[in-house]
């Protein structure tokens, strides 16, 4: 059901705006046209008179629709000596006094040089912007967590952080929300590559600079220092090898029937004797599927291989089709013989196979263009 439109309420009368119309003074017009700026300053949302610009713009002012188009990027704000007047406008079904509407478009230039100053500054900010890459969006997701675990690390050389507590595999999963992916885990493992060969230096305490560096820290201190960064690395690589384990396979797209026998060389059709072939692509998937040679007059059957679900194509070649049980037999007396072999009784073909008395030989799945399909299972 369509809404009911609300009517205004005013706490002053509203004026007849139709009655500009009617007046016949110069005198008159003026005096009812201050009436009506009286009632719209204090009657009339400032929003619901800059609605009614962009329309006097477009049906009133005569300007060119190219500059219209810029000074819509103008702000309502550069245009609130408008408002007013051209809700007047709006109302009185198309009225503005001549002098008003000369003194609105004598503001037009101030306001194209507004809008050529908001269009460059929005052209500076798209060439200014630069473009971050994949790898940089990836590095930031990941800097509050890196700050973190140095933060800990440097408490730990002095001996304030409990690192039996330290989990990160489930502070990376946990961190913003669960932002962080296999992708990420390889930027941490490797930001943490530098300073863990550092700290397994560390534990053989043999370089001089290392000693000196490190010579706070005990023996205990040295390992528990390594250990965190195991810690980590064992981390990243368990969140690696578990996005690798639940990655969804992409499943090879489906190519149609058609496309796949779209190579597939066959004769349609043998005038002569009254027959022609079927569908190509019921070949697909097929488990038995009877042909005829026009040129070497033999009939024969392909089988289905046992270890297959159906025989396919490719190019102009048969496969998966049993290579002993898919022989043919040469027809003698074609014209009567080849009506065996049509119709929907796949027994009826096998039968007519059985009773011919000629040498079988075996298929090789190759289609020329003297192959009648007769029929597919």
């Amino acid at each position: 059901m369509a809404r009911r439109k609300t009517k205004e309420v005013y706490l002053m009368p509203e004026p007849k705006w139709a009655s500009i119309h009617t007046q016949q003074t110069e005198e008159d017009k003026q005096k009812l046209l201050r009436n009506f700026e009286y009632f719209v300053h204090y009657e009339v949302a400032d929003k619901k008179c800059s609605n009614t610009i962009i329309p006097w713009l477009e049906k009133d002012s005569g300007l060119d629709p190219e500059l219209i188009k810029m000074l819509k990027k103008v702000p309502d704000v550069w245009f609130s000596s408008f408002a007013k007047y051209t809700f007047i406008w709006h109302k009185t079904n198309g009225f503005m006094h001549p002098d008003v509407k000369e003194h609105l478009l004598g503001k037009i230039p101030q306001l194209i040089d507004k809008a050529e100053e908001i269009i460059e500054e929005k052209e500076a900010k798209a060439v200014d912007k630069p473009k971050i890459s994949i790898q940089q969006r990836m590095h930031e997701q990941v800097e509050g967590l890196l700050g973190n675990w140095e933060g800990n690390i440097d408490d730990l050389q002095m001996g304030k952080f409990d690192l039996k507590k330290f989990d990160p595999f489930n502070e990376m999963r946990a961190y913003a929300g669960g932002v962080i992916k296999p992708n990420h885990a390889k930027i941490i493992k490797d930001g943490f590559a530098v300073p863990y060969a550092e700290a397994l230096e560390v534990l053989e305490w043999k370089d001089e600079d290392i000693k000196e560096a490190y010579d706070f820290m005990d023996l205990k201190a040295r390992k528990a220092f390594v250990e965190i960064y195991e810690k980590i690395i064992a981390a990243c690589d368990t969140m690696i090898l578990t996005g690798k384990a639940t990655r969804k396979t992409r499943k090879p797209k489906q190519v149609s029937k058609e496309k796949q026998v779209s190579k597939l060389k066959f004769q349609i059709n043998d005038s002569t004797l009254g027959i022609a072939s079927v569908n190509p692509a019921e070949v697909i998937d097929a488990t038995e599927i009877w042909v005829y040679n026009t040129k070497t007059r033999k009939v024969g059957v392909y089988v289905v291989d046992d270890l297959k679900a159906g025989i396919l194509v490719k190019g102009t070649t048969l496969q998966d089709f049993h290579p002993t049980k898919s022989v043919q037999k040469t027809l003698r007396k074609p014209a009567e013989q080849i009506k065996n072999w049509t119709g929907n009784a796949k027994t009826k073909f096998g039968k007519a196979f059985k009773e011919l008395t000629t040498t079988d030989t075996k298929m090789n799945g190759r289609f020329n263009d003297t192959t009648i399909i007769l029929k597919a299972f």
